[in-house]
């Protein structure tokens, strides 16, 4: 017989591979000594701390002015452009003063020049955060609304102008103030404490169905805009079809004039939108910037033919022309706003996060989450003293300055200055913009959130969970209220989760013949089982949730160790009734069991020898057809360059003289795949004789645990007693691919004390092989008769 190859080594065991391999003298660091190394000074470790935290610092530094300025000047007018209309527009959706608009579009881009990462990130209005925004102002003005008629009802407030009312104003203004600081803060506070993970709980299923339901809400809120109708704010649930009832109830009060203002402002921009912008974006190096067009020219004609007085157009008014001086946020509703607030802080760094990572990967940079999540706090908690609401990223201004080749953040310098500008000296032409242009222009930016609406399609398509939080976070926000289907969609998203878990999947494996691969055996019609061995692999982390499906889905795939032993227990009376001999009583099957323990442990102080993570080359003791020792277990498999399995030769195992057996393997010997039915005489599960052959013939069960990478105290309870369920029928358990952290939690959960280092394996062929083996010696035969290798090889996988 040819030489054995280097490559060919005998089964390892996971403790034999440590004893030797493992690193003994790894020492724990201290917490004093972490301190210690840490806490120094030095000019790198300054720069490197003022450079995370100030990223403005590093920019400025490292800025290339002949390659950067020009790009970052042209990208930071046309992002200023953009965000004029929006400002105005988003200022009113947002239920406070329009100037409010402004100052939120100036403010976060100076403060996220100097605290963020991401040159194409544009901080300021967003139409989501605005309607939530608006959803919080008109719940607490009420509270203004009733002291200001002395409690009496205000039922029927529709003819009231109560936005004429500087104080109800000022009470808006000052809560939306106070929930922009709340939101900054509890960003701040996630920064620092590094709690970027917590939107991993939310979908993109749930994302999308938010912002689309969110979508519906803000059309809504401006449908009376663009119709020229007075109705009354609602808030809480079902306001969306209390605001359509009011609308229908009042149609015939439309105001002509505003309604074709609208409308032509709609076909105006969707025109020039879609057919120019989004068809030649790649041959115009700047998009049109058909919005801030369309609100000049309404301001424009509206100043030049009157429509406010000669057809009631409704106008947006004066607007201040000055800065106004830090004011401290009154905090007197904190506590009512406080949960909106944290939701609207999730939000804000879920959606902008979100989008800054897709220009990174686009561009090629790496954006640092926690210090985003510092800088969007700063943009929220610095800019509530200057009379901003929350802001947040508008992605079709992210998505102009990414398709633009935006370099650096210097770019928002450009933008800033230019929103600068608009409040000291252009605002003031605005006065006669009439609202509802700036309605049609906030109802065109939802253009994208309602095409999302088709995503429920893919969803269906993708992952039947995924439907269900689409499906029930659209419903909610939709016919309750954006807050109500936000915990909805979280509830849903986490409960979803839970079943996830439940559904854990796990399989037998089975070999492909002559590729030497493990395949689901189920799947594929050329994987065969080895006989006698029942390989099960476990998609999911074993803890509490789904210890008890791992036992279900282990014993339904492999051998029922209960059934086993009560079809045994059973077989057994019956022969007693006949006054005949048992094959083998249960006093018997103990001590059998009895003997496993015992040759486990013969078997561990083979395994733990160090000459067995010697090559078989190397080991004299597997290379000599004569050694004299018995019971050395020198068989594996192993891969050569060829692509199949080559096995070493085994010594001490002797063979029937001139015997060489085959047998042909079924394709597939499933213990569970026959219908079951009921016993008549227990009324339990009938094991027919067929089922029965199945079960004996299954002499070692190998879970895979290549998938599992934690587990808990329950799962490994559960794996203990399934070790010893096994035993007392007589089938070896053996483990392979554990990981550290899966060992680690045996250990101390006492699991290898109970089930021997010996059935624990490096890789899945390791404990593939040392079954073979321990069948082989049980069946005193003796590979090294056989004068060709490759026919000992196929004869090894064959019949065993």
């Amino acid at each position: 017989m040819n030489a054995p190859s280097p490559s060919r080594r005998i089964p390892v065991t996971q403790a034999a591979f440590d004893d030797i391999h493992l690193k003994k003298d790894r020492k724990r660091t201290s917490l004093t000594e972490k301190l210690r190394s840490n806490c120094y000074c030095s000019k790198k470790r300054l720069w490197k701390i003022v450079s995370s935290y100030i990223p403005l610092v590093k920019v400025i530094r490292y800025y290339k002015l002949k390659e950067y300025l020009l790009i970052d000047f042209l990208a930071g007018i046309t992002i200023g452009i953009m965000h004029i209309p929006q400002a105005l527009g988003f200022g009113m959706l947002a239920s406070v003063k329009i100037v409010n608009g402004l100052y939120t579009s100036f403010w976060p881009i100076v403060l996220y020049l100097i605290f963020g990462t991401s040159p194409h990130v544009s901080i300021g209005t967003s139409a989501v955060i605005c309607i939530l925004t608006a959803g919080i102002v008109d719940r607490e003005s009420i509270v203004f609304k009733k002291s200001w008629m002395n409690g009496t009802t205000y039922q029927n407030d529709s003819d009231f102008n109560w936005e004429s009312i500087p104080q109800f104003m000022d009470y808006k203004e000052e809560t939306a103030m106070a929930t922009a600081l709340i939101a900054g803060l509890i960003l701040l506070i996630m920064g620092f404490l590094k709690l970027g993970f917590i939107t991993a709980y939310l979908s993109e299923s749930f994302f999308s169905a938010f912002t689309s339901g969110a979508a519906v809400h803000i059309a809504t809120s401006q449908m009376a805009t663009m119709l020229g109708l007075i109705i009354p704010k609602h808030s809480g649930m079902l306001k969306i079809i209390y605001t359509y009832r009011d609308i229908f109830s009042n149609i015939a009060s439309t105001n002509v004039a505003e309604l074709i203002i609208a409308l032509c402002t709609i076909v105006i921009l969707l025109l020039v939108k879609d057919c120019i912008n989004d068809r030649f974006k790649h041959k115009l190096k700047v998009p049109i910037p058909i919005e801030l067009i369309v609100v000049v020219m309404g301001t424009s004609l509206c100043y030049l033919f009157k429509f406010n007085t000669l057809y009631d157009v409704k106008i947006i008014g004066q607007i201040t022309t000055e800065i106004p001086v830090p004011k401290v946020p009154s905090m007197a509703r904190a506590q009512n706003i406080l949960v909106d607030s944290f939701i609207i802080a999730i939000l804000i760094f879920a959606n902008t996060i979100a989008m800054a990572k897709i220009c990174a990967k686009k561009h090629n940079y790496e954006v640092d989450d926690s210090q985003e999540l510092i800088a969007y706090g700063m943009c929220n908690f610095v800019s509530a003293f200057m009379f901003c609401f929350p802001s947040s990223i508008a992605p079709p201004r992210s998505l102009v300055a990414s398709s633009m080749g935006v370099k650096t953040n210097i770019n928002a310098v450009f933008t800033s200055i230019l929103m600068f500008l608009v409040l000291s000296v252009i605002t003031s032409l605005f006065e006669t913009l009439p609202k509802t242009v700036l309605g049609a222009v906030i109802t065109i930016a939802l253009k994208g959130l309602f095409m999302q609406i088709a995503d429920v399609k893919k969803f269906y398509h993708i992952n039947i969970f995924d439907f269900i939080i689409w499906m029930s976070t659209f419903l909610g926000v939709v016919f309750l209220d954006i807050d109500y289907g936000l915990c909805i969609g979280v509830c849903v998203s986490l409960v979803t989760v839970v079943f996830q878990t439940q559904f854990a999947n796990g399989y037998r494996l089975g070999r492909v013949p002559n590729e030497g691969l493990m395949v689901e055996h189920k799947l594929y019609l050329s994987s065969q089982e080895i006989k006698g061995i029942k390989i099960f692999r476990f998609e999911s982390n074993l803890y509490f949730a789904n210890a008890e499906i791992f036992r279900g889905l282990l014993y339904k795939k492999t051998v029922n160790p209960r059934k086993y032993l009560k079809q045994l227990q059973k077989r057994e009376k019956q022969k007693l009734k006949k006054n005949v001999k048992p094959l083998f009583s249960s006093v018997d099957l103990l001590n059998r069991t009895s003997d496993v323990k015992t040759e486990e442990k013969k078997t561990e102080c083979r395994l733990d020898n160090p000459v067995f993570s010697l090559s078989s080359e190397e080991s004299p003791s597997t290379t000599s057809k004569t050694s004299p020792q018995k019971g050395v277990t020198g068989s594996s498999v192993s891969f050569v360059s060829s692509g199949r399995p080559s096995i070493a030769p085994v010594s001490g195992i002797r063979l029937q003289e001139g015997r060489r057996t085959s047998c042909t393997p079924s394709m597939d010997s499933s213990i569970v795949c026959l219908e079951e039915e009921e016993d008549p005489e227990d009324g339990g599960v009938l094991i027919t004789e067929e089922k029965f052959s199945l079960m004996k013939s299954v002499h070692h069960v190998i879970i895979d645990f290549s998938r599992v990478n934690y587990m808990d105290a329950s799962g490994a309870n559960v794996l203990s007693h399934i070790c010893t369920e096994y035993e007392h029928v007589n089938i070896r358990v053996f483990l392979a691919c554990c990981s550290h952290n899966v060992r680690q939690t045996m250990l101390h959960a006492g699991v290898i004390d109970r089930y021997t280092k010996s059935n624990i394996f490096l890789t899945l062929s390791d404990a593939i092989s040392q079954a073979r083996i321990e069948n082989v010696e049980k069946k005193n035969v003796d590979l090294s008769d056989f004068s060709d290798e490759e026919a000992a090889e196929d004869s090894y996988i064959t019949k065993l």
